[in-house]
């Protein structure tokens, strides 16, 4: 395929074409008072939203609970307005005690009496020594005195006359010391009576140096088996009865205790061990039931309303929750804008932010009302557990993200999604894997949207069924095996039911605030698109029967524009609605255009060339005031504004020309120019490049490809030097891309057919040829608005009115 190259393309315009033009009033921004300014700013919509938002989300302080007192009777249920965690004196004293309990007595072991005791023995024997080597008829009465006050040991007197006897022998002294030793190293406490803390129970742990040991109670001996233990040894070795009595008779005056109950050391072990065990706390989950009606309040559901009482009492002033949380949305809201500004058109930047704003506020009540809803059903008395947690999967979370899909591109419903999963999820307590729901649920609005396309208004009620709804369910299934949480199947299966239910609401919410969005804003979906090119309207019924030429017109228009739309991935859909309804304005005087005129009779003839300009010029006017009348939407009805931007009336100019003296009448080209604006999207772009290019065409005599090329370019180059394009934002190889689709969509229209065999259409007598020839050549020099001279003839495009 051959492509179409702009071989006339000049950069500055042909002074021809433009001799001059009139000064472009000045900006209406410019004498707009401070208010307009504020309120077309994009920042006064983000403020907006931002403190909505944040009033809704913080402005609901607690009330404080009744004053009631125990032995009332509760005249209505009272419920906690927060959550609170409060602490279980009486679980947390009952666990501590019980640590407490497993404490036990603590028994310090004395290591200094075996050599307290040796040393005794040692000093007695050096006193007896003593005493043997000068005796004295009171040798025996002055040792005593001697070891009861130096020693404390007291002995009768027949052991003293045998030690004295013997000299108290340094081998006995030996003896003596080792068997106290090997007594002493047992754990010996006074009496058994005295050990009433616990040690029967929970043993002794005893502590010798720095070692530590248990014992049981058992494995301890008192005094007396002290003492049966210490004959029993003495007797069980091998000495001379006289020795043994001798042992026997005083050793066991030097046994003592040696363990003693700790008193200091085992209150501070437990109370270590008291401190150690963490408090227990219960919690008091908001709009849980602490009374119901008719029950007898208690000392502990005093407790309870005392406690939330003071928290409520202590709780921070809700304008400091509003103002972190008006910075946050604030600065969430900013971002939103940053992504919108560059990949929206300028006329619905701040309808995009406003419904964006407005789609979130609208979410958070519904997520509001749904929770007060879910607080309900959690504490009413039905059969199936409904836990307000399970019951949260049931809220309508995407029905916003059908909506920006469906007004917006793909990419903006994305950043509506991260955003509404943030701000809903903070609302719903920040839970992670919910946030996480609500993210992915909206990507599957977007895809299910895009692949099910939206013809109708139908698809969201089927995107939300087929799509949203399964994926949901999916969703909370694969959490629960990350948690790996299947144990209670109720509430399980009210999470799978809430989800199946969350993504039809989502969709039936969408598909009633759809068209109200669509009022509000002036956005169009594809349905609503679709709709409005249904040719059973009785718009088109109307323009069929009282403009036949007009609505064929309009037909191939849309059918070109919507081609080339779709090659260069414009609004398509939008383009072949434009296409339809370009030319409305025709129907309030379809005889003054030549398609729709009788051949050989001009009503023009009768007008001077001024006056049929204004006829030709107001159709526009006409078909914009029609357009709202039907109350088309607005981006259509600029498209009908904007398609023949400020281009001249050029059939008209020329005949004004030729009929009046130029020194005597001053004709300006300015007087025969539409009143614009040029156009400002590519979409209306399209629809005045297709309009002229089909006028340009419906007038060649032999629709040729080469002649439908020579049509199109001098239509493009024409449009392109009278700056027609100039706001449109067409790049050279978009409108390369746009010519051959015109060609290629045109010559399959006119394209040549093979002859009937045996019959002979253009048979004619000659009289009726000149007739032909005749009205031919007169329709060509009148067709309101273009050039006197063909495009076969290289003598510049033919304009549609």
């Amino acid at each position: 395929m051959k492509i179409i190259h702009f071989r006339q393309l000049r950069l500055f315009k042909n002074d021809e074409i433009i001799p001059f033009r009139k000064k472009a009033p000045p900006d209406s921004k410019e004498n707009l008072s401070w208010i307009k300014k504020v309120v077309s700013s994009p920042f006064f919509y983000i403020t907006i939203f931002s403190l909505l938002l944040s009033f809704v989300i913080s402005f609901f302080p607690a009330r404080p609970l009744p004053q009631i007192k125990v032995g009332e009777i509760a005249t209505k249920d009272i419920t906690s307005p927060v959550e609170i965690t409060v602490e279980d004196i009486q679980a947390t004293e009952k666990r501590r005690s019980q640590a407490e309990s497993t404490v036990p007595p603590v028994y310090f072991h004395n290591e200094r009496i075996i050599s307290s005791v040796q040393e005794k023995i040692k000093q007695m024997f050096a006193l007896g020594r003593a005493a043997a080597a000068r005796p004295t008829a009171s040798t025996i009465k002055e040792l005593q005195r001697q070891l009861s006050e130096n020693l404390t040991i007291d002995l009768d007197d027949q052991t003293l006359d045998q030690l004295l006897k013997l000299k108290f022998p340094v081998e006995l002294e030996n003896l003596s010391s080792q068997i106290m030793a090997s007594s002493l190293n047992k754990e010996i406490v006074l009496s058994r009576e005295l050990m009433n803390h616990g040690e029967f129970e929970k043993g002794l742990l005893i502590i010798r140096g720095k070692e530590e040991k248990l014992l049981k109670a058992g494995e301890v001996i008192d005094m007396k088996e002290a003492r049966q233990n210490l004959l029993s040894e003495v007797e069980a070795l091998e000495l001379p009865p006289r020795t043994k009595s001798i042992l026997k008779s005083w050793l066991p005056v030097l046994l003592s205790p040696t363990i003693s109950y700790d008193q200091a050391e085992t209150e501070a072990r437990k109370l270590k061990i008291r401190n150690s065990v963490e408090s227990v706390f219960y919690t008091i989950k908001k709009g849980k039931v602490i009374i119901r009606k008719g029950d007898e309040v208690t000392s502990e559901h005093l407790r309870q309303i005392i406690l939330i009482n003071q928290k409520i009492s202590h709780q921070p002033h809700w304008l400091f929750n509003f103002s972190g949380l008006a910075i946050l949305y604030f600065i969430l809201f900013y971002f939103i804008w940053l992504v919108i500004e560059p990949v929206s058109k300028a006329e619905n930047k701040l309808s995009i932010l406003t419904m964006m704003g407005l789609t979130l506020f609208l979410s958070f009540l519904v997520t509001k009302a749904s929770l007060f809803l879910a607080e309900a059903l959690s504490h009413s008395a039905t059969p199936l557990m409904l836990e307000k947690e399970a019951l949260i999967f049931a809220f309508p979370l995407q029905f916003g993200a059908f909506l920006i899909t469906l007004a917006t591109s793909a990419e903006t419903a994305v950043v509506y999604c991260v955003i509404n999963s943030l701000l809903t999820g903070y609302l719903l307590n920040g839970d992670y894997f919910l946030i996480i729901y609500i993210l992915l649920g909206g990507v599957s609005v977007i895809y299910g949207l895009k692949y099910f396309f939206p013809q109708s208004r139908s698809t969201v009620l089927k995107t939300g069924l087929m799509v949203v709804a399964p994926f949901q369910v999916i969703l909370v299934l694969i959490f629960h095996l990350i948690k790996q949480s299947f144990e209670n199947l109720s509430i399980l299966s009210t999470e799978l039911v809430s989800s199946l239910i969350g993504g039809l609401l989502s969709a039936a919410i969408a598909y009633v605030l759809m068209p109200v969005f669509e009022s509000i804003f002036g956005f169009l979906t594809p349905s609503k698109l679709y709709e409005l090119s249904n040719s059973d309207l009785p718009v088109f019924r109307r323009l069929a029967l009282e403009a036949p030429g007009t609505y064929h017109h309009s037909l191939i228009v849309a059918t070109l524009a919507e081609k080339a739309a779709e090659v260069i991935k414009a609004d398509s859909v939008l383009v072949r609605a434009a296409g339809l309804y370009h030319d409305l304005g025709k129907l309030k005087r379809p005889e003054y255009f030549s398609e729709n005129q009788i051949p050989g009779y001009d009503i023009h003839r009768e007008l001077t060339p001024s006056l049929s300009t204004l006829v030709i010029v107001n159709h526009v006017r006409e078909g914009v005031e029609m357009a709202r009348k039907v109350r088309l939407p607005r981006r259509i009805i600029d498209i009908i504004s904007q398609h023949h931007g400020t281009s001249i009336v050029r059939y008209f100019y020329h005949k004004a020309k030729e009929r009046y003296d130029p020194e005597l009448h001053k004709i300006e080209v300015e007087d025969f120019r539409y009143p614009g604006p040029l156009p400002r999207s590519k979409e209306a772009g399209l629809i005045m490049l297709a309009d002229s290019v089909e006028a340009a065409a419906r007038s060649l005599k032999s629709p040729t490809r080469e002649n439908l090329k020579r049509v199109i370019t001098e239509i493009f180059n024409t449009q392109l030097q009278d700056g027609q394009l100039d706001e449109c934002g067409f790049s050279l190889k978009e409108l390369r891309v746009i010519a051959n689709s015109y060609l290629t969509t045109l010559y399959a229209i006119y394209h040549p057919r093979p002859t009937y065999p045996g019959f002979d259409f253009e048979k004619k007598t000659d009289k009726t040829e000149k007739t032909d020839k005749t009205d031919k050549k007169e329709e060509v020099k009148k067709d309101n608005g273009h050039n006197n001279k063909q495009p076969e003839e290289k003598s510049g495009p033919q304009e549609k009115n």
